[in-house]
């Protein structure tokens, strides 16, 4: 079931005859997403993020630190065919400690380190003028920029974008480290950063529909001495349903799981009798799904604490139960 279809299911079990009011209806969606995100939270379903596609990202040498575009919420592994390494992953903490001067250690990473969400996919290379444009003439709101002078004192500068046409920040910041980028309203094109000129490097990309750039760096350690494509696994982030075509990142099977969660909502909301037997089927099918997702077709199932299966110890023993061992 698509985004449209969930919601049209909801309205009629909730008694809609026709489309409810319009404040109805933006908290039913938002009911809807939310269940997205309490299905995912449970111990185990976040598996069902996990990409089976692999984005490749090429090394440069003497870069250390790179990004993967929006969507992505971690890294699983990277692994790479030129020297066939798997890579292991390392904290932050470690890598500083180990590596206080990237710059001077070189060669083939045997490590990557996760640093999160990053406001921009570069920092600006030297103290330049910052320019803000659009693929889209209706791109006319606020772009603001936050960034940290020397010493770490916390600026922000702002200016009215033109659409296509690029507008600066200001006169050269001086030497300075992005913390963040946004505007004002959702893009209507897709919105950039430049450094230096119109058109040239740029430093952050904000994608139709959204606000700011939603990047997800990482280190390689060491500092790559060459360039080599490096193989990624990664766990995708819960984007938010808005689309009626939009559908969710369950099991087809389960998407009723999110009407029963709006339905329950709804209920406890309005302190209405039927949220106890919502809230049971809500749970019910919770927990089919997670039998579902969670149990492999060779596993065999576990009964107080055991595996039920035929026992191989002995006469001596119970015939038909054994321990997980």
């Amino acid at each position: 079931m698509n985004f449209g279809e969930l919601l049209a299911d909801i309205y009629a079990d909730l008694g809609y005859q026709a489309a409810p009011a319009a404040a109805e209806i933006a908290r039913i969606k938002r009911y809807v997403n939310q269940g997205v995100r309490a299905v995912l939270a449970e111990p185990g379903m976040s598996r069902l993020l996990d990409s089976d596609a692999q984005l490749t990202v090429a090394s440069v040498a003497s870069q250390a630190r790179y990004v993967l575009p929006e969507a992505v919420a971690r890294i699983n592994a990277i692994t790479e065919r030129t020297n066939d390494m798997s890579l292991l992953s390392r904290t932050l903490h470690d890598y500083r400690r180990l590596n206080p001067d990237p710059a001077t250690s070189t060669g083939t990473p045997t490590h990557y380190v996760p640093i999160g969400k990053v406001a921009v996919a570069a920092q600006p290379s030297d103290a330049s003028v910052l320019l803000v444009d659009s693929t889209a003439a209706g791109d006319t709101g606020t772009a603001y920029l936050e960034y940290l002078i020397a010493g770490g004192y916390r600026k922000t500068v702002s200016v009215s974008m033109t659409g296509a046409t690029a507008v600066s920040f200001g006169a050269a910041l001086g030497a300075v480290t992005i913390e963040d980028f946004y505007i004002s309203a959702a893009a209507v094109g897709t919105v950039t950063l430049h450094e230096d000129v119109d058109g040239g490097t740029e430093l952050a990309r904000i994608t139709i529909g959204q606000k700011r750039p939603r990047y997800f760096g990482y280190y390689l350690d060491p500092t790559p001495s060459a360039a080599v494509d490096y193989l990624i696994d990664y766990r995708r982030e819960v984007l938010e349903l808005v689309n009626d075509a939009d559908e969710p990142p369950l099991p087809t099977d389960f998407h009723d799981l999110l009407s029963a969660y709006a339905r329950m909502r709804h209920y406890e909301k309005q302190d209405d009798g039927r949220y106890t037997v919502a809230e049971k089927h809500y749970q019910k099918r919770l927990s089919q799904l997670k039998y579902a997702t969670q149990t492999g077709p060779d596993e065999l199932p576990v009964v107080g604490g055991r595996l039920i299966g035929r026992s191989r110890l002995g006469a001596w023993f119970e015939a038909s139960h054994f321990t997980r061992g």
